[in-house]
């Protein structure tokens, strides 16, 4: 169902992923595609956590080289916005669907959430708390490059500026 729900994406972006062409796209019940994912915004959240957990797991196979913890922070957004700038238009559907509001989003949401923190903080070779200084760095990071994604979908950041707004998040926050 996620994969039906990315190649709809991909392509047209969000009015191309209906239910029902999910559904019979993945061959199964329109109940049960609604049994997993109460809502498009649900199933598109979804398809961006797998997104994130696939970058993570790449990142576990190959992970940052530069010794210095920002620089390697700096890699992995590089490489998180490489893969998200490869696929506009499933990246403009699932940032649309995380931040729609939809209260039967919000456990796919934390999820995403954490697992970006996760990689942040992996990056950084830190065990964030919750309650530290470095946590709320993390917490502020991973804000402001959702906010500049949202910027990206909604026209007012062009895609080459992505990088070096978060390169310049990243060094101010945690260099």
């Amino acid at each position: 169902m996620l994969t039906s729900a990315f190649d709809l994406g991909r392509e047209g972006g969000w009015e191309s992923v209906q239910m029902r062409e999910v559904a019979n796209r993945a061959d199964v019940a329109m109940g049960t595609l609604y049994r997993y994912f109460p809502s498009k915004e649900h199933l598109l959240v979804s398809v961006m956590l797998r997104q994130v957990n696939v970058l993570a797991d790449r990142l576990a196979i190959s992970p940052p080289v530069a010794e210095d913890p920002v620089a390697r922070v700096t890699e992995v957004l590089g490489r998180a916005n490489s893969n998200l700038l490869r696929e506009p238009e499933v990246t403009s559907a699932t940032i649309r669907a995380l931040v729609s509001g939809n209260s039967d989003v919000a456990p796919v949401v934390t999820e995403v959430r954490d697992a970006m923190r996760r990689i942040i903080a992996d990056a950084l070779g830190e065990e964030p708390d919750g309650s530290s200084r470095r946590s709320l760095e993390i917490d502020l990071l991973s804000d402001v490059w959702l906010a500049v994604l949202v910027g990206w979908i909604s026209g007012v950041v062009d895609p080459e500026e992505i990088v070096p707004r978060i390169d310049d998040a990243t060094v101010t926050l945690l260099g």
